[in-house]
């Protein structure tokens, strides 16, 4: 079930790289970020204390507050690098992302083991997402890794994406930390010292936080809620499998954007695109099989 589950986180993950760089021409990306985790705060709130708070042990507050501190340097990080950079130039390094997490969840204390078979549609299915991302910036394969030494987007870009190969791990580390386990409420638990650890900054500049959520509401709503349906989705699948293969799938992210792209705006995608999509599914198809 956590595969279709990360799939899932994947497909919203894909509506929300798109959204996310349109509002940023118009909302800070600091303002931006806590804007959508309060209002996923608040609607995950219920479900979160509704069974109580469950016995927390040390395994939950170190993973929780390190992830919370890798998770917001990412997320800033790759705001104010698609806002001022063309997408496709500097998104296929998300790939090294699942490699980093990979190489964690293989230590201690995760020391997880998946099949042969699902590493190696893991690794397939990044080709086919590095292929697909980079198909539409026509300088080559290797442009994006080029562009680290000229871009100051690309060095952010960067960051965010070594920072988040940390998160899952930290967030599978902090959900067995629970007892008896409750993904919902370590979910929320970050979402609280996140919120709370932007306020300093946010209070300095209060009279711009004010008049970029009032000036953009609506739409700040629609990616929050977004947000909290993808964050979920992406919790459940870590919590219930394998963290090296999820961040894998949640990698896909860059088909489903396609897909939404093609279906609602008729953007026909290029021939190296579709040839990436293949290898894509041939690798997701794999990982199945190696489950």
């Amino acid at each position: 079930m956590w595969f279709y589950i990360a799939l899932s986180a994947a497909f919203v993950s894909g509506i929300l790289v798109v959204l996310n760089k349109r509002i940023l021409s118009k909302v800070d990306p600091v303002i931006l970020f806590w804007s959508m985790i309060v209002i996923s705060t608040t609607l995950m709130a219920f479900f979160a204390l509704k069974d109580g708070i469950p016995n927390l042990g040390i395994m939950f507050f170190t993973g929780a507050l390190c992830s919370t501190i890798f998770y917001t340097l990412s997320r800033i990080m790759q705001f104010r690098a698609i806002k001022d950079a063309p997408i496709s130039h500097i998104y296929p390094i998300i790939i090294l992302s699942p490699i980093i997490t990979m190489t964690l969840a293989f230590l201690p204390p995760l020391s997880e083991r998946p099949s042969v078979i699902a590493l190696i549609g893991s690794l397939v299915s990044l080709v086919g997402v590095y292929t697909i991302n980079v198909s539409t910036a026509r300088e080559g394969l290797l442009e994006p890794f080029k562009i680290l030494v000229r871009s100051k987007s690309a060095s952010l870009m960067l960051i965010s994406v070594i920072a988040i190969g940390f998160v899952s791990v930290f967030d599978k580390i902090a959900i067995l930390g629970t007892s008896p386990k409750n993904i919902i409420f370590t979910l929320f638990f970050e979402n609280i010292v996140i919120i709370i650890g932007l306020l300093p900054y946010l209070l300095s500049r209060r009279n711009d936080v004010i008049s970029q959520i009032s000036l953009n509401r609506g739409a700040l709503l629609t990616l929050g809620i977004l947000f909290t349906l993808g964050n979920v989705l992406g919790f459940v699948s870590i919590g219930g499998g394998s963290v090296s293969i999820a961040t894998a799938l949640f990698r896909t992210q860059v088909f489903f954007a396609l897909l939404f792209s093609f279906i609602f705006f008729k953007d026909k995608p290029k021939l190296e695109t579709i040839i990436g999509s293949l290898i894509l599914i041939l690798g997701v198809v794999l990982v199945k099989i190696g489950l």
